[in-house]
């Protein structure tokens, strides 16, 4: 596996080859692909049919194993200066796809890579991308991931420095990415940016009257020139087209798998943006075609309307009233950033991809030695876990220990611990984080951090206003798959 990394990081070299356009077969290819520097060679070609295979085998039948020894490896050589466009699919009608990929290719002179996730559709979706071997890089799943999982499992393959989520049934149009990049680099506030389109809810909708796609292209061509002016600081971004920067990424995490199958998922990711100080842009100088909503069709209208409530009631569980926490944490900031891992309590004990557990504290995490299955963990993204710094290893007993001095009460002679929990006269449950109290937003993120068992020791209102407040404590995004 490390031989194949090191392959690798020579396969990445920059390299370019000029695919033409063949007119016969069972599908149509991909169209006017000049030799422009963001595709790829065939040597990686190779590498491609190769990493699709392997990354098959190895994630599902041996994850633990492939991500000790090859999942670190294989990340370090695959960052290039284009952007990675990440497109999920479900049984949406391959044609879609198709236009898709073809527009990408026809309007993007910018380096990139297109990465396909396709969520288990038993149309042919699985033979069309397979065609495509060398041109793109795709994963076929046995189980539907929906949207958030699918875009996980994007993310992950992505080597971009910037990140763009697509959907599968958009048609790009001319200067699109080139526009929108001009804008997300024009800030280091701007942290997700969407284009204008005709078919969505929100500010992001452009009333159009184009009869045909080479109509739409005309009308896109004029429309789209960069112009600052135009561009929009948003409350909302819709997920049908997102751009962002890698380390806009690493801050923020992976989209939230407690949203089935789609809808919130690219609330939840807004809103976490704005709490980390970042703003939400509409790039209303670009344009791209969106034939809408076709994987949720799909669903049938009773089925759309199970899960859209499952949904909304989970983005309700978890932040409870989202506007007047934005407020909080804004005034908070004071005009300053976070990363997720502020909003996350400490003296915890979380585990990533694999068995290892960690002991948090003081903004470190300490991997524990000897038998710690007993310790209950909460689950993090390899993002998250990585956004705290290795600090040095703590043997199970030191980690115990410490979790009982914790259960004695938050203060010994007069003295309030670190990590412990307080408890106001309004129940509202608060931790010691750096010496000061960060409330714990709801009972959801409570629990996610197995902190609902924990002493709580109650106090009065003086005794509180002791104390300055900080940030608030927020539960992660949930990973339900164990590869990222």
């Amino acid at each position: 596996m490390r031989t194949a990394s090191k392959r690798a990081v020579r396969l990445l070299a920059g390299k370019s080859r000029k695919f033409s356009r063949k007119s016969k077969g069972k599908y149509a290819k991909l169209s006017k692909m000049g030799n422009r520097g963001n595709v790829l060679s065939l040597s990686t070609a190779s590498y491609n049919r190769g990493y699709n295979e392997g990354f098959n085998l190895a994630y599902d039948s041996a994850h633990d194993y492939a991500y000790q020894l090859g999942w670190e490896a294989g990340a370090a050589p695959s960052n290039f200066q284009g952007t990675s466009i990440i497109i999920v699919t479900t049984n949406a009608q391959r044609q879609h796809l198709q236009n898709c990929i073809e527009s990408i290719y026809e309007h993007t002179p910018e380096p990139f890579e297109i990465i396909v996730i396709d969520n288990a559709s038993t149309d042919d979706t699985a033979q069309y991308l397979k065609e495509l071997t060398g041109k793109i890089r795709y994963r076929i799943l046995t189980s539907n991931l929906g949207f958030a999982g699918g875009t996980n499992q994007g993310l992950r393959m992505a080597r971009g420095a910037n990140l763009l989520f697509l959907n599968n049934d958009t048609i790009v149009t001319k200067d699109w990415l080139k526009n929108m990049l001009a804008c997300l680099y024009s800030s280091e506030k701007f942290g997700l940016v969407g284009p204008m389109t005709n078919y969505i809810s929100g500010e992001q909708l452009l009333e159009t009257t184009y009869a045909s796609t080479e109509e739409m292209h005309r009308f896109a061509a004029a429309f789209n020139q960069s112009n600052a002016d135009k561009w929009h600081v948003s409350t909302r971004l819709t997920g049908f087209c997102v751009l962002m920067r890698r380390g806009g990424f690493e801050r923020l995490g992976y989209l939230d798998e407690g949203f089935e199958i789609g809808n919130c998922e690219d609330d939840d990711f807004g809103l976490r943006a704005r709490m980390m100080g970042l703003e939400l842009v509409i790039a209303k100088d670009t344009f791209i075609h969106h034939v809408g909503s076709v994987t949720i069709k799909a669903l049938g209208e009773q089925r759309f309307e199970e899960v859209y409530g499952r949904n909304l009631e989970f983005y309700a569980r978890k932040w409870g009233e989202s506007h007047s926490l934005l407020h909080e944490v804004r005034q908070k900031l004071d005009g300053g950033s976070a990363a997720m891992n502020d909003f996350y309590p400490s003296h915890i004990v979380v585990r990533g991809v694999s068995s290892r557990l960690y002991w948090i504290e003081n903004g470190r995490r300490h991997p524990i030695e000897g038998e710690a299955h007993h310790l209950s963990a909460s689950r993090v993204s390899q993002v998250d876990l990585r956004s705290w710094p290795m600090g040095h290893s703590l043997p199970h007993h030191e980690v115990q220990s410490k979790l009982a001095a914790l259960a004695q009460g938050a203060c010994v002679d007069g003295v309030y611990h670190e990590g412990a929990l307080v408890r106001s006269e309004g129940n509202t449950i608060y931790q010691v984080k750096g010496g000061k109290l960060h409330r714990f937003i709801n009972e959801w993120s409570l629990r996610y951090w197995n902190m609902d068992l924990r002493h709580q020791t109650h106090v009065g209102w003086d005794e509180l206003h002791r104390f300055a407040t900080a940030l608030p404590l927020i539960a992660p995004a949930i990973i339900k798959a164990n590869n990222v």
